[in-house]
């Protein structure tokens, strides 16, 4: 499966994190930290796999709890971004 983020979405990096523009829906949000960086993998990476990959390699070391936290929290973070609306999965 192939992430994309909505072609309905304006967004931008700030120093605040990301900001997202829903064009359709008119749902406005600034990402934390955490939320930015998972954004902006998916934004470059397009797959779930190469995102939880990453975030391990610069968080969890070999804390093996760590690393399914980070699994979780990446596959809710983008369920949510797909629910609502403002990242759409795709077959590849």
């Amino acid at each position: 499966m192939t992430l994309q983020i909505s072609e309905a979405v304006v967004w931008q990096e700030t120093a605040d994190g990301v900001s997202l523009y829903h064009t359709e829906t008119g749902d406005f949000r600034t990402l934390n930290e955490t939320g930015s960086r998972i954004w902006m993998l998916v934004a470059s990476d397009g797959e779930r796999e190469p995102v939880v990959s990453k975030l391990s390699g610069e968080f969890a070391g070999g804390n093996t709890g760590m690393l399914r936290r980070i699994l979780v929290d990446v596959h809710e973070f983008i369920g949510s971004m797909i629910e609502n609306g403002l990242i759409e999965e795709r077959l590849s």
